[in-house]
C-alpha cells in the first residue's frame, strides 16, 4: 500500500484573564506519523501563548511541539530522535513522530479569543 499525505484542521479559542487565557481541542487522527504543523494565531493573540502539541494515549504520551512566548505564525516539522538497537540516540537522526491516534493542541498564556489558534497538520497514513 502507498502512503498518503492528510491535511487535517482544528480551531481551539481560549477563555479566561488576559494573559492566563487557556483552551484545548483534540484532533481524531488515524495511528499516523506527523509530517509538518502551520501554527496560525489570532491577531490578537499575546506574545505570551503558549502552544503545547502532543499525542495522549496508548502505550505512553508523546510531547511533539512546545512553542512558548509567541503568536508569529509559522510551519513547523518536529522530530523525534532515533536510536540504535542497543537504546542509544543516534546523533543528527531524527524520524517523524508516530501519532497514537489523538492530537492534543493545548494553549496557555494567552488572551480570551474565538479561534485564538488554528493548527493545520499535515500526517501520513
Amino acid at each position: 500500500s502507498t502512503m498518503s499525505i492528510e491535511k487535517h484542521e482544528i480551531k481551539i479559542s481560549t477563555t479566561g484573564s488576559a494573559g492566563s487565557a487557556s483552551g484545548s481541542a483534540i484532533l481524531a487522527l488515524p495511528l499516523c506519523e506527523l509530517v509538518a504543523v502551520y501554527l496560525n494565531y489570532h491577531a490578537s493573540a499575546p506574545a505570551t501563548t503558549d502552544v503545547t502539541i502532543s499525542s495522549p494515549g496508548n502505550p505512553a504520551a508523546l510531547t511533539i511541539l512546545t512553542r512558548s512566548n509567541s503568536a508569529t505564525d509559522g510551519w513547523f516539522y518536529p522530530h523525534v530522535n532515533d536510536h540504535d538497537n542497543a537504546a542509544a540516540a543516534v546523533t543528527g537522526s531524527y524520524s517523524d513522530p508516530v501519532v497514537h491516534g489523538n492530537l492534543l493542541i493545548e494553549v496557555a498564556q494567552a488572551d480570551a479569543l474565538t479561534d485564538c489558534l488554528v493548527l493545520t497538520t499535515y500526517v501520513r497514513v
